[in-house]
């Protein structure tokens, strides 16, 4: 008998299929801008800016909410575009092109503010159930529902410049992807018949954490610097947001159950002895998952915002080498692989080190996952793979040699064995730094 698929090669057969049924469905497209298609070409009843209607969509859900909004928007006949490949989608969901973009799948264009009502209306019911991610700043049509709306300009601003809107007197103002600005002050919100409104915060957000700073906001959750007031004396804490269907992979993997296995593993390391953050508290806030994690104190060993370091010297590498080997030898030997080591990701405090995010660690016979690592810290021969297809710590050790090549020249190494040569014996590297070095990068 044939041995089933693994889950990651069940994967990479789903957006082959996902990825051709999509190619049949938007066959009547043809009109192309860019990396979007759109339904038609303009006409001249299509206003300038008015009432725009987003309906959300996963990679794995996009075909099915698609032909069911299809209709909809064929009855209408109304300007819409979708992206050409759902391979643009991922990137959206992943807040590549910007966090306002994150499950902006179908983009419509309504002629008027009681269409756009009708067909929000229409859409809803069509496509509810499925599975999708929140779109960031709009707001949404009904409670769990794939439908959103804003107010705003049709077209992208010229020259670089943002977009603009005109209010009644024909005022500009900027067309602004915030928060509280999908409905303008100057108008009621046609899709509830009154001013728009904010929610009002509930459950341990906004009443146990006062959040105060944002280290990202990308499509499968944030990362926030909060202060921790269910205990005496407040504490300084990093809560990680996973959102429920936020950045869905072709496993059907999402943010959610991402953060989620991270509190896992962050615990059973925890109490091997691995320097990592302790989880404080987990729990689950309007869908989505959150771990409140305890606040690394020290600094990385490389600023926010810097590449690589100011003054780089094979003394420094050496020493790095010496002491993130010994982080990651006691993590192997837990029988895990971290799988994105790089600069950011360590902390260094009274000479001892810690290590941060470990939401793409695994074990280290573990074959059946996704790949995992950040850009220049990847193993070449990795970077087009679909699966992680070998057992071992080889993305540890890449990672490792890229570091140290980091701090023995100040910048990544050349992919040349010979040019790496080259900047060795320009930088003064010893012979057994750079030995060590190339047996981490040969992997």
């Amino acid at each position: 008998m044939p041995s089933a698929l693994s889950a990651s090669s069940l994967g990479y057969a789903t957006s082959l299929v996902l990825e051709q049924r999509w190619r049949q469905q938007i066959r009547a497209l043809s009109l192309r801008e860019g990396m979007w298609l759109y339904s038609r070409i303009v006409q001249q009843d299509d206003p300038a800016q008015g009432w725009k209607i987003h309906v959300s969509a996963t990679v794995v859900s996009a075909a099915e909410v698609f032909s069911r909004a299809l209709p909809v928007l064929r009855e209408h006949d109304v300007l819409f575009k979708v992206p050409a490949k759902l391979s643009l989608l991922a990137q959206l969901n992943f807040g590549s092109p910007g966090f306002s973009q994150i499950g902006k799948f179908i983009t419509i264009y309504p002629r008027s503010a009681h269409e756009a009502v009708a067909l929000a209306r229409k859409l809803h019911v069509a496509t509810r159930g499925e599975a999708a991610p929140e779109i960031p700043f709009d707001l949404r049509y009904r409670r769990n529902s794939l439908v959103y709306y804003r107010y705003g300009a049709f077209a992208p601003g010229r020259n670089g410049k943002p977009a603009r809107i005109f209010d009644e007197t024909g005022k500009p103002h900027a067309d602004r992807r915030a928060p509280g600005a999908a409905v303008p002050a100057w108008l009621n919100d046609p899709f509830r018949g009154r001013p728009a409104t904010q929610p009002k915060a509930t459950g341990p957000i906004g009443l146990d954490y006062i959040v105060f700073k944002a280290f990202a906001q990308r499509g499968k959750g944030g990362v926030f610097e909060a202060l921790d007031l269910s205990v005496s004396p407040a504490r300084l804490v990093v809560i990680k947001q996973g959102r429920r269907h936020g950045d869905t992979d072709w496993m059907g993997e999402d943010g959610f159950t991402r953060v989620k296995r991270e509190g896992r593993t962050l615990r059973v390391l925890h109490s091997a002895g691995i320097p990592v953050p302790k989880v404080y508290r987990e729990f689950r806030h309007r869908s989505h998952y959150f771990l409140v994690l305890e606040k690394v104190l020290g600094r990385s060993l490389l600023p926010p915002k810097r590449e690589h370091p100011a003054k780089p010297s094979p003394q420094r590498a050496w020493k790095i080498l010496r002491e993130v080997g010994t982080l990651l030898s006691r993590l192997h030997a837990a029988g895990w692989v971290w799988r994105d080591c790089k600069p950011s990701h360590i902390f260094l405090r009274s000479s001892s080190l810690r290590a941060i995010d470990f939401e793409g660690a695994c074990r280290i016979n573990d074959t059946d996952v996704l790949p995992w690592a950040s850009p220049n810290y990847v193993p070449p021969s990795y970077r087009k793979e679909f699966a992680r297809r070998r057992i071992g710590i080889f993305e540890d050790d890449y990672a490792l040699g890229v570091i140290c090549f980091q701090f023995v020249a100040g910048e990544f190494p050349p992919a040349s064995r010979r040019t790496r040569e080259q900047v060795y014996r320009r930088t003064g590297c010893p012979k057994f730094l750079r030995d060590r070095i190339e047996r981490l990068l040969a992997v």
